[in-house]
């Protein structure tokens, strides 16, 4: 009984387009760890490979360099279902931290990095992606 009233209230949330956090967190991998899966990696190559506007830290980190990260939330949202998830610069995450967003497959993604004085914004997001981002952005 427990489990239909759960899961009519995430059906609920989802068809009125606001986000919902699916699972705990400690059940969710870190982005290093989706960065070892095929899909994830060639989108995450994708928002960054040729972008030569992008902190050096971000592209070491996707080398396999170092970086501080918590685990991926998977959120829903206007009916589909999301991976989000963080790294910032070792020892400069105040000033330097990257929110990223796949979907549950990782085979899309986007991406805000937040600087100092700015925010830069990756894979061209949609109203639905960036509104999730903006989410991140505002913890």
């Amino acid at each position: 009984m427990m489990r239909m009233i759960v899961a009519g209230l995430v059906a609920a949330i989802v068809a009125l387009g606001a986000p919902a956090r699916l699972s705990a967190q400690s059940d969710q991998p870190y982005l290093f760890d989706l960065l070892k899966r095929p899909a994830f990696k060639d989108s995450w190559d994708n928002l960054f490979r040729r972008n030569r506007n992008v902190d050096r830290w971000v592209h070491v980190f996707g080398g396999g360099g170092n970086g501080v990260s918590g685990p991926a939330e998977l959120v829903a949202a206007d009916g589909r279902r999301f991976l989000s998830t963080d790294v910032c610069k070792p020892h400069d995450c105040a000033d330097n931290q990257l929110f990223v967003l796949f979907t549950a497959d990782g085979s899309r993604a986007w991406a805000t990095l937040r600087h100092k004085d700015f925010v830069q914004w990756f894979g061209n997001p949609g109203p639905v992606e960036r509104r999730l981002l903006e989410q991140r952005l505002a913890r």
